[in-house]
């Protein structure tokens, strides 16, 4: 079978590993214009090394070695990259982690009276909505070491703040910090 669309089609799988809705990777066969994008930076927790791959069909994989630099991954990054992809335990526990994780912080931000929403995610984050002033809690625990996302100002997000999942310790900390602020500014 084959899609009328005659343009490469690009699915960015970075966040796969966290979904349930599976990978695109068994479209490449039926259409051979699907390119699936995924990364080692997410699950693997190697965001430092930038390393990503693409799995497509013969003739889509040779036009982009066609076009890209020649040593484009350094040696350093190809060696992280490699030992991670020859401990595929290490990873399916991290997932398993992380998954476990998210659903401990989602049960706990909506146990908390000010915020109003949790979105359901399949990533290594949480969307959620508070009462009020999302920009200056983002901003204060920003100030007190603990990074999180602003996301007020897009379309449908207003007094929205994104969390990254991380692992007990870290969570327990954001979560305790994320109180104590909106009580403060409240």
């Amino acid at each position: 079978a084959q899609s009328s669309y005659k343009g490469i089609i690009v699915v960015d799988e970075a966040y796969v590993d966290f979904s349930d809705g599976g990978s695109a990777i068994q479209l490449i066969n039926k259409y051979p214009n699907i390119v699936v994008m995924q990364t080692l930076s997410k699950a693997f927790g190697l965001a430092g090394i930038r390393c990503g791959f693409a799995i497509a069909n013969d003739d889509i994989i040779q036009l982009m070695n066609n076009v890209k630099a020649p040593y484009n991954v350094n040696k350093l990054t190809s060696e992280v990259a490699q030992n991670a992809m020859k401990n595929i335990p290490f990873l399916e526990k991290n997932i398993q982690i992380l998954l476990t994780q998210r659903q401990l912080v989602a049960k706990r931000l909506a146990d908390l009276d000010f915020v109003t929403k949790v979105y359901p995610s399949d990533s290594n984050f949480l969307l959620f909505r508070i009462k009020k002033n999302a920009f200056d809690v983002y901003q204060t625990m920003a100030n007190r070491g603990v990074v999180t996302r602003f996301r007020g100002k897009e379309l449908h997000c207003s007094e929205c703040i994104r969390v990254t999942i991380g692992i007990p310790d870290e969570n327990e900390k954001m979560l305790a910090l994320l109180e104590e602020v909106y009580n403060e500014l409240s």
